[in-house]
């Protein structure tokens, strides 16, 4: 298995990906929460970010190694 991102690079950018998930959501909760229309912007940002979170995904499950045992 070749490795696209190195592993010690993988548990920062997991970590980034996951804070700015955390600040888009706080934002569009409390636009929600104040009863103010959502900017475009953040929608766009909603937008990309779950568009990225696909690559993320395909990142993990190849550097996810296979299980090995009599549970497999």
């Amino acid at each position: 298995m070749k490795e696209y991102i190195p592993r010690q690079a993988r548990k920062p950018i997991y970590a980034v990906y996951a804070f700015i998930g955390l600040v888009l959501g706080a934002v569009q909760v409390g636009f929600a929460a104040a009863e103010a229309g959502q900017p475009v912007a953040l929608t766009v940002a909603l937008s990309v970010y779950a568009f990225v979170g696909g690559g993320i995904g395909f990142v993990a499950q190849a550097n996810t190694p296979p299980q090995v045992g009599p549970d497999a």
